[in-house]
């Protein structure tokens, strides 16, 4: 299995209707937020790295998100 940590950056306002969204995705699960900055860690988990960049890429197209950024990867090492 291979894990990466995110960082989702919400429009203005839009946290909540992030966090809500991101739930609904099998494979990403968010953990801290910044409420004041809009933003949230999450967590992805996939048995390969193209299927972790398509889930990148699901959280990306939100419609409520400002920007994603990759925080860390770590590959399976199996």
């Amino acid at each position: 299995m291979n894990y990466s940590a995110i960082l989702v950056v919400a429009r203005p306002g839009r946290l909540a209707a992030v966090l809500d969204a991101v739930r609904t995705i099998p494979g990403v699960e968010p953990h801290q937020t910044d409420p004041a900055a809009g933003r949230v860690i999450c967590t992805i988990e996939a048995p390969c790295t193209d299927d972790e960049v398509r889930l990148f890429r699901r959280v990306a197209d939100l419609a409520d998100v400002y920007d994603v950024s990759l925080i860390e990867h770590r590959p399976d090492a199996g």
